[in-house]
């Protein structure tokens, strides 16, 4: 493959990549089963979708929100599949209290606050999520237009036990740079919390990088060669990227076998041929005998760069490619046995 061409094609997909429109930021909730422990909401209006798990039937999991004049509330409930508990979700808003009836226990309304309660309800279709591919599950919504200013509370409440769910809120799309960084790392937490293995869901990325280095080890070993320090971290830094682009398509997979084809597959399959042609870029110039070139360690370190905004490689392999790019001395890998 040519790397002309290899840098076209690439250069093509990242401009071809639509702003993203169901991006959230994942947030795991613990401790925050009263009211007076309520997780914080930093931003009322940003995505947020937090995870969290009911140990038992009547527990209940507090959250808090600040909202400001003219904000919306916009919150989703949704669970890991068609076959587990909904929990219900009740929304309380400061203002005249209302008459309610209906109130779970061990729940109650704070003085100046008014109730309302959205019941969950079994979901019969399942939704794809593109960025981490999932098949999203919803049980409730609930939007409030202009809400009046002050602290909101909502309480997501357990019909059984065992309960996993997830709450998603706000509808603003934006990322700080950790948050940003961090998605290949919450994206493993979510696969998690839908109750797959840590073992399936890293054996596609384990093939790819112990086979490829293997396969690759072995034809150095052939040729004789001996491959310096900065070959071997942009190497692995290339089997890094594959192996993760194994995972997004393996999940994507998974996901539409539930949620069916939609155009959403197709922002998936552009982020996954991204991570194979910064993949082999980097697995290119491993192999290259001037990789210690000016431009090689740019060509090197943006690979790096690119890897990180395109969560690549599970962090570590834009690390790693960054790593072969600032290198200072070539050493050899391995050093020929003296006589």
């Amino acid at each position: 493959m040519n790397l002309r061409w290899l840098i076209s094609v690439l250069l093509v997909l990242i401009l071809c990549i639509p702003v993203p429109v169901n991006a959230h930021v994942p947030v795991s909730a613990e401790g925050n089963t009263n009211i007076s422990t309520a997780l914080a909401i930093e931003k009322p209006t940003k995505s947020y979708v937090i995870y969290g798990h009911l140990h038992k039937a009547g527990e209940v999991a507090w959250y808090q929100v600040q909202m400001n004049p003219g904000d919306r509330l916009v919150l989703s409930l949704m669970t890991p599949g068609y076959n587990e508990s909904v929990p219900d979700m009740i929304v309380m808003s400061p203002g005249p209290a209302l008459p309610f009836e209906g109130l779970p226990n061990p729940i109650s309304v704070p003085q100046g606050y008014s109730a309302e309660i959205i019941k969950g309800e079994t979901p019969h279709k399942a939704d794809y999520e593109p960025f981490s591919p999932a098949a999203i599950f919803k049980g409730a919504s609930y939007t409030k237009e202009n809400t009046s200013p002050g602290i909101y509370y909502i309480a997501v409440v357990s019909p059984a036990d065992e309960t996993q769910y997830s709450i998603a809120t706000g509808y603003v799309e934006e990322f700080t740079l950790s948050e940003w960084v961090l998605v290949p790392v919450n994206g493993i937490s979510i696969h998690l919390w839908e109750g797959q293995s840590i073992l399936t869901i890293l054996a596609p990325f384990l093939a790819v990088v112990i086979l490829g280095f293997v396969v690759i080890a072995r034809r150095e070993k052939r040729k004789g060669s001996h491959l310096t320090y900065s070959c071997w971290l942009a190497t692995i830094a290339g089997l890094f990227y594959l192996g993760g682009a194994a995972i997004t398509v393996v999940q994507m997979v998974r996901a539409t076998g539930i949620t069916g084809i939609s155009s959403s597959v197709a922002l998936t399959l552009v982020f996954a041929i991204i991570l194979i042609a910064l993949g082999i870029w980097a697995l290119r110039l491993g192999r290259s005998s001037s990789i210690r070139a000016l431009q090689n360690r740019g060509f090197l370190a943006l690979i790096g760069i690119l890897g990180l905004v395109f969560w690549a490689g599970l962090i570590i392999g834009p690390v790693l490619a960054i790593g072969a790019a600032v290198l200072p001395e070539q050493l050899p890998f391995h050093h020929p046995a003296r006589k």
